[in-house]
């Protein structure tokens, strides 16, 4: 499950707008609302765009688009 604050503290942390992080990851300003609302999915092509255009690793990845940091912190307080 996408974490969009984890994926807009990245795009800051990189110093772009979120309008420059569509333009370099190649889709809309109106694509990306939609994406980070959930209203539609990255497509895998797209992460790997940000993974380069944000210079993150992939741990960082799974957390901003798969949600395992989250999951993660689910599982220790289901302990």
């Amino acid at each position: 499950m996408l974490q969009p604050n984890l994926l807009r503290a990245a795009i800051i942390r990189a110093g772009y707008t979120q309008g420059e992080y569509a333009k370099l990851i190649g889709i809309s300003q109106n694509s990306l609302t939609s994406r980070l609302n959930g209203e539609r999915p990255f497509t895998i092509d797209e992460v790997d765009r940000t993974r380069a255009v944000l210079s993150i690793d992939n741990s960082e990845i799974c957390d901003i688009f798969f949600g395992t940091e989250s999951l993660n912190r689910e599982i220790e307080q289901g302990e």
